[in-house]
């Protein structure tokens, strides 16, 4: 996975997650949302953990409409706050990481069985303007599906 999240030279970097996760929840009556989390340090399905020093951190929420679950197809990061839309974020270490709107997530495989599986393609990036720099987020991920919480679940 390739991150970009500033000119500075621990703002660039390229790692191999270590711990691809994601769960998937319903809200009712609000919306759907799929997490996937990439870290490049070890991740248990039990909760979260902030990044050691200098460790990226990678998370992503794609927001569907109530009742309608996400399925094979892209969804984009812009400023429309009405899903469908996908919403990513990047820690590295301890610190937060706002990636501009631009550019989206192609979800290949959907599986929300307590067993599955989401694999997909990350390709956002904002090419910068004269107040920010040049952010983008690309790569191929697998996560294994940790939680499944929908409307009918206790």
């Amino acid at each position: 996975v390739h991150v970009e999240v500033g000119p500075a030279p621990g703002e660039r970097l390229e790692f191999s997650p270590e711990s691809s996760l994601a769960e998937y929840l319903e809200i009712p009556g609000l919306r759907a949302e799929l997490r996937i989390t990439l870290a490049g340090y070890p991740l248990g399905c039990e909760g979260y953990e902030p990044p050691p020093a200098g460790r990226p951190l990678v998370s992503l929420r794609i927001l569907t409409p109530p009742g309608q679950p996400p399925v094979a197809t892209s969804y984009a990061w812009t400023a429309r706050s009405d899903p469908p839309r996908a919403e990513p974020s990047v820690r590295i270490g301890a610190r937060a990481y706002s990636l501009p709107p631009g550019g989206s997530v192609t979800l290949h495989k959907v599986d929300l069985n307590s067993d599955g599986a989401i694999e997909g393609d990350l390709d956002f990036e904002f090419p910068g303007d004269g107040e920010h720099a040049p952010t983008g987020l690309r790569g191929r991920f697998r996560a294994k599906l940790c939680r499944v919480r929908t409307a009918e679940s206790p």
